[in-house]
């Protein structure tokens, strides 16, 4: 490799990125790591008429230019923006709107690969609702579990089923959601994709799907949970959870991303990604 880096885009205490950050530069990989903290405090200078693109000086002085990035990992949760701390509230959500175009303008425009691109609504989450990301997987040729969207869950309606999907109301308040049976015993059963890999061992019909299912929602990769379904569809399983920023830090998955990772910066050298 002619040095271009792997970007890894996380919090501080994230151990994924440690791991994954760790088996790139086994490989040889040059690795920068930095925190939303680090780019909201870092300097910024665009060049947009003489082609330079953006450049970044991070707080301790490491540089990033937007030729010498050959991948980013973006497990970020959101902007960090310790300059307004003290600041008001409504001082402080217009800093981290504006901060967070910024971010999604840059990463949007870089020539590599961003694992997973900003996107959507939520900048920081671009996977569908849960109730959107079912309709794709079916698109898609995978078997998906039975769900129920409730306008009420008054009377006892709703008991005894699991509810999925992010809300600021607690279980059981009077507010529609998506619900589901309970998986019970069900053991999870994981398949990693990344890119085209969906590891060893994975029926390829099932990986078909589950490479189309990733990319139909805008992703490079994604850890799909899977539980035997009742019929015999793509190998008896039905898709149940999405983590589209799962951890990272097992050794044989951390190595798997790695190898990814590497073979992404390697192409954009050659200029074929």
């Amino acid at each position: 490799m002619n040095g271009r880096v792997a970007l890894i885009l996380a919090a501080p205490d994230d151990l994924s990125s440690e791991v994954v950050g760790r088996e790139l530069a086994r490989r040889g990989c040059p690795v920068v790591a930095a925190s939303a903290a680090d780019l909201a405090l870092a300097r910024w200078f665009h060049a947009p008429d003489d082609g330079a693109g953006t450049t970044v000086v991070l707080p301790d002085g490491r540089v990033l230019d937007d030729a010498g990035i050959g991948v980013v990992l973006n497990r970020l949760d959101g902007p960090d923006l310790p300059q307004f701390v003290q600041a008001p509230a409504v001082d402080r959500d217009y800093a981290v709107a504006e901060f967070s175009a910024l971010l999604a303008s840059w990463l949007n425009s870089l020539g590599a690969p961003v694992v997973n691109p900003v996107g959507g609504e939520n900048t920081w989450a671009p996977a569908l609702h849960p109730l959107g990301w079912h309709a794709v997987a079916l698109q898609c040729g995978l078997a998906v579990g039975d769900f129920v969207v409730a306008s009420t869950v008054r009377g006892g309606a709703c008991a005894g089923l699991d509810r999925v999907g992010g809300s600021a109301w607690p279980r059981g308040s009077d507010v529609a959601g998506w619900y589901r049976s309970p998986l019970g015993g069900a053991a999870l059963g994981w398949v990693w994709v990344f890119g085209d890999d969906c590891g060893a061992g994975v029926d390829e019909s099932l990986a078909v799907g589950c490479r189309a299912f990733v990319r139909a929602l805008g992703l490079h990769h994604a850890a799909l949970g899977f539980v035997p379904a009742s019929t015999r569809n793509k190998g008896g399983l039905r898709l149940v959870e999405v983590e589209t920023r799962p951890p990272l830090d097992d050794a044989a998955v951390a190595g798997r991303c790695a190898d990814w990772l590497a073979s992404l910066v390697l192409a954009s050298e050659e200029g074929t990604s």
